[in-house]
């Protein structure tokens, strides 16, 4: 059985990543070690049954059934953490696979390093099932956790897992209805550098497709530049879409950035005198992770890791070299939409005057 889980909820591309990471250094937690789309969306909970809504959830999906099949698939995926993998582990592996067919191109290794090792042509357009539609995972896909799966006596006891999932900024209803005792850690970024990091996933020809959709994307600097940008949405799908589809792309970011850390704020605010969560920023993260650690640590009830002392930090889900500047690339489109955001960044302690 699952016992006091954390979920780590944020916005995508606002350090959730790394956040799971840096926690799966603890003994005391088990993990899915990829996004859990898979699971929180096979059948009756994938968008797609729900009149393409959104993302949202509320305690009354928490059904007996529901609660069940989530139960068991979350079981069945739990593993040790386990060694992290490097790049030229990730690499040697992809070597392995290729030969089997999958494409080397979609999955999370920096783009410099894949080109060395795998020269040649670069793919183009989301990966799809044969008939064209949409996968389980979002890419890039990731590489499953290398520990052990739990002995029957320690589900008997009851593991903790550690699970993150962007769409979970929905979802806290929902999870709070499956697991009352479930410990949360939720993130923030700054907007103008979590505003270029959508753009830049959204124009990424490879990865972060998630949604093939059932009414015709005119989102500018999106579908009008891509073939499969009238069509395809990428991550998450928040409530409110269907009045950004004909937005420029700067817009449905920023708009993106303003739904998620509202819900993620509010919960967190609700949560809060419960002691069961905390509020994390990815800048403090990335500063001093061990004091954040030591607050994530404290509201996830784990005892303090030897591992989180250290200050190397893991490169997860990028592409490029993390640099809180790259934003810049984009910012004659960010600058005048940072207004929608601006009111939710001062709330969430980011000065974007």
């Amino acid at each position: 059985m699952l016992k006091q889980p954390i979920f780590i909820v944020g916005h995508p591309r606002s350090g959730t990543s790394l956040v799971r990471s840096l926690i799966e250094r603890s003994e005391h937690v088990w993990s899915i070690g990829r996004e859990g789309k898979p699971i929180w969306e096979r059948d009756s909970l994938h968008p797609g049954r729900r009149g393409w809504q959104s993302n949202a959830l509320d305690a009354s999906d928490a059904t007996p059934e529901v609660a069940a099949r989530l139960n068991a698939d979350l079981l069945a995926a739990a593993r040790r953490p386990g060694a992290e993998w490097s790049v030229a582990d990730k690499l040697d592996h992809l070597d392995f696979l290729r030969s089997q067919g999958p494409q080397p191109y979609y999955y999370d290794v920096p783009l410099k390093a894949l080109q060395e090792r795998f020269p040649g042509d670069l793919p183009e357009g989301p990966p799809t099932t044969r008939d064209g539609g949409e996968l389980d995972e979002i890419t890039p896909f990731c590489f499953p956790p290398r520990g052990e799966r739990p002995t029957e006596a320690e589900l008997a006891d009851g593991i903790r897992l550690v699970e993150k999932s962007i769409q979970s900024c929905f979802r806290i209803p929902f999870l709070q209805a499956l697991y009352p005792d479930a410990r949360f850690v939720f993130v923030v970024r700054d907007p103008r550098t979590s505003v270029g990091s959508l753009m830049d996933a959204w124009l990424n020809p490879r990865m972060f497709f998630s949604y093939k959709m059932p009414v015709p994307l005119r989102i500018q600097g999106y579908s009008d530049v891509f073939p499969w940008g009238k069509e395809w949405w990428n991550l998450s799908l928040p409530p409110g879409w269907q009045d950004w589809v004909d937005l420029r792309l700067a817009e449905v970011c920023a708009r993106n950035w303003l739904a998620h850390n509202r819900a993620v704020l509010d919960a967190a605010s609700a949560l809060a005198p419960t002691g069961n969560s905390v509020l994390v920023r990815y800048e403090d993260v990335q500063a001093d992770p061990v004091a954040a650690m030591e607050a994530v640590a404290e509201a996830a009830d784990l005892p303090f890791s030897d591992a989180w002392g250290r200050r190397d930090l893991p490169v997860v889900m990028t592409q490029t070299t993390p640099d809180p500047e790259k934003w810049r690339r984009h910012e004659s489109e960010i600058l005048p939409v940072l207004p929608l955001v601006r009111d939710l960044a001062e709330e969430a302690g980011y000065d974007v005057r």
